[in-house]
């Protein structure tokens, strides 16, 4: 009898949580287990920024604006659709870009938007958004909202990865990609799925989802629990 493939979540818990209900309502009921490789901590934002535009590059800088119970609704640009789902329900009304931070980039070039621009993001970053678009011309400014501390995956989680059955684990980021591969190795059941090309590079052997967002995820997954 196959063994069952089981999901090995390891964004941080409420991201997991939200990523497990939309991978159920894709491809039904499949065994998961959450192991979150980052902790997101808010920082306290006291003064209200004073931009003309705001950018989002995730979901923890909405909800830290959100937290922050900040009342400005400038001109927003998020890096891809679930974020602006988080940023419409606060009440922007976003333009959306690719889901990576090259989009973003020629998205708020070539629509060069006039006053301060700030990117609200995590003390972590990649991709160069700020130095990229000072070098363009235009006014930004960073304010980190959050910290992301690395967590090592649970006792549960370690168990699953050195059993004989299959796992499946989806990685969201190079930061999370490369803490999870500092746990291995791992043998040859554990398939890893990234969600970029330097999410894989963080962690040798990893396939690279078809879109880098959820449902691309959802795609690569769908196709090695079929496999």
């Amino acid at each position: 009898m196959a063994q069952l493939t089981t999901l090995l979540l390891t964004r941080p818990q409420s991201a997991s949580q939200r990523f497990a209900r939309q991978v159920v309502d894709r491809l039904g009921e499949i065994r998961i287990e959450i192991s979150p490789l980052i902790d997101i901590d808010f920082l306290d934002l006291n003064e209200e920024p004073n931009a003309q535009t705001i950018v989002f590059t995730s979901r923890n800088g909405v909800d830290a604006w959100s937290r922050a119970c900040f009342t400005t609704r400038a001109s927003c640009f998020c890096v891809g659709e679930a974020t602006a789902d988080a940023a419409r329900a606060i009440g922007f009304d976003p333009k959306v870009s690719g889901g990576t931070v090259e989009h973003l980039v020629s998205d708020v070039q070539n629509a060069n938007p006039s006053g301060e621009i700030l990117h609200i993001r995590g003390r972590h970053t990649r991709g160069g958004l700020v130095d990229r678009l000072r070098a363009k011309g235009l006014k930004l400014q960073s304010l980190i909202a959050y910290e992301q501390n690395l967590k090592e995956l649970s006792t549960s989680a370690r168990a699953l990865l050195q059993g004989g059955a299959p796992v499946i684990v989806p990685l969201f980021s190079p930061r999370s990609a490369l803490q999870f591969a500092s746990s291995g190795p791992f043998g040859p059941q554990v398939k890893t799925i990234a969600i970029s090309r330097s999410a894989a590079a963080a962690c040798p052997g990893a396939t690279i989802a078809p879109h880098p967002d959820a449902k691309g995820m959802i795609a690569r997954i769908s196709e090695l629990v079929i496999a």
